[in-house]
């Protein structure tokens, strides 16, 4: 009985302990990979489900953002990748989130969705375009 109450009071003493306490809104996204869209997502959503029935309000998901009013760019391996589907980023200003730009390969990788176009690698495909890496480009 003795250890238990020490062993409780040496943990509420850790839980109350500033050094240890984690930031109640962070969502860590890092074990996503770069560019990995519906990871990030995904994660980020699931942070927000589980801040909410915890009862913190950390507000909605802010998700890493381009294009848009927002104007930032991605990294050149990657697409910004329009999640509103009505909204047409060669007439208008469309925001959308950072994805990996690459598909084909040995996997044969589709491009997010039909408004891009998949262009494999010249070098690879003149050599028998066998598995040619590509990269997505909007239609």
């Amino acid at each position: 009985m003795k250890a238990f109450v020490i062993l409780a009071s040496l943990l509420s003493l850790a839980v109350a302990n500033p050094l240890f306490e984690r930031d109640a809104c962070a969502c860590d996204i890092s074990k996503c990979p770069a560019g990995n869209c519906d990871c990030i997502t995904g994660l980020m959503d699931a942070c927000y489900v589980a801040q909410t029935k915890a009862g913190t309000d950390c507000g909605k998901p802010v998700y890493p953002a381009c294009g848009g009013s927002i104007g930032d760019t991605c990294a050149s391996d990657e697409i910004c990748y329009y999640t509103d589907k009505a909204c047409d980023p060669h007439t208008q200003p469309c925001t959308g989130i950072c994805a990996n730009d690459y598909c084909g390969g040995h996997w044969d990788r589709e491009c997010p969705d039909s408004r891009w176009s998949c262009v494999y690698d010249e070098t690879c495909e003149k050599n028998g375009g066998v598995d040619c890496d590509g990269q997505c480009i909007l239609n």
